[in-house]
C-alpha cells in the first residue's frame, strides 16, 4: 500500500486535543450580545433609561434615582452598540 506524499499542509485541523500553546477562546465572547433580541433590548433601555434619567433630573427627584435611571440607560446603549459591533466584525 502507497503512503500519500508528504506535502503542504491541507488546511484541517487534526482530530484530538489542541496543542499545549492553544488554548480555546476566552469567557468574554459569551457575554457578546449575538441575538438581534438583546439589541432590541439594548434600545429599550436606552430610550426609557436615558429619557427617564432627564426627566427624573428635571421633575427634581433625588440625585441618586435619577443616576439609577441615567444608569440603565447607558447600560442599554452599551448592549445596542455592542450588538452592532459584534455584527460587524463577524459578518
Amino acid at each position: 500500500m502507497k503512503r500519500p506524499v508528504p506535502g503542504p499542509p491541507s488546511g484541517h485541523r487534526p482530530a484530538g486535543p489542541p496543542p499545549p500553546g492553544r488554548r480555546s477562546p476566552s469567557g468574554w465572547h459569551r457575554l457578546l450580545p449575538r441575538s438581534s433580541r438583546m439589541f432590541v433590548l439594548g434600545m429599550c433601555l436606552a430610550v426609557g433609561g436615558l429619557g427617564g434619567g432627564v426627566r427624573a433630573a428635571r421633575d427634581g427627584e433625588g440625585v441618586l434615582r435619577a443616576l439609577g435611571i441615567f444608569g440603565s440607560g447607558l447600560l442599554g446603549l452599551a448592549l445596542a452598540v455592542a450588538y452592532v459591533v459584534n455584527y460587524r466584525r463577524e459578518r
